[in-house]
């Protein structure tokens, strides 16, 4: 039992030494982390803007006052792009990016067809299609309910056709 004393206390010792002679030495060569160099500072320029592009008119054939606002599909919207219908100009009422343009039409459109143009920063594109002002009015909600009514008084007078009291 003395021997396994002596043994363990003289390999705690010699471990002890081991660690205290290596401190400095793994001190030595851990190396500093290095500072990171600065970088330039970068010169921003300013974005290019194309010039404007029209692929489609979204709807082509439209109902002011039923529907004042058509979707213009392209490239080169921005925030300062302007569309005109007809010469007139029209309200530019969201870019939600830089390949569709949300306007709303001029007041007072009158039936016919109307060239829409979109100028930008950049230049000046006309649409190949037309934009058809339609303004022959559609059914309104009296004709739908008279065609309900007589929906329901069909099927009321087919109901009483059926019953065998009245045949």
């Amino acid at each position: 039992m003395a021997v396994a004393r002596r043994l363990l206390a003289s390999g705690l010792a010699t471990v002890l030494a081991l660690a205290l002679t290596m401190v400095p030495a793994q001190a030595a060569i851990r190396r500093p982390t290095p500072t990171p160099k600065p970088t330039p500072a970068l010169i921003k320029k300013a974005p290019t803007v194309i010039p404007p592009q029209i692929y489609q008119l979204n709807p082509l054939k439209v109902n002011p006052t039923v529907q004042p606002n058509i979707m213009i599909l392209g490239q080169g919207m921005t925030p300062a792009t302007t569309a005109h219908v007809g010469g007139r100009p029209a309200t530019t009422v969201q870019v939600p990016d830089a390949n569709h343009l949300l306007v709303k039409l001029p007041d007072n459109l009158s039936q016919g067809s109307y060239v829409v143009e979109v100028t930008n920063e950049a230049g000046t594109a006309r649409a190949s299609d037309a934009l058809v002002v339609d303004e022959s009015p559609g059914p309104n909600n009296m004709m739908y309910l008279m065609g309900g009514g007589f929906l329901v008084l069909l099927v009321l007078v087919m109901r009483l056709a059926r019953t065998p009291s009245f045949s």
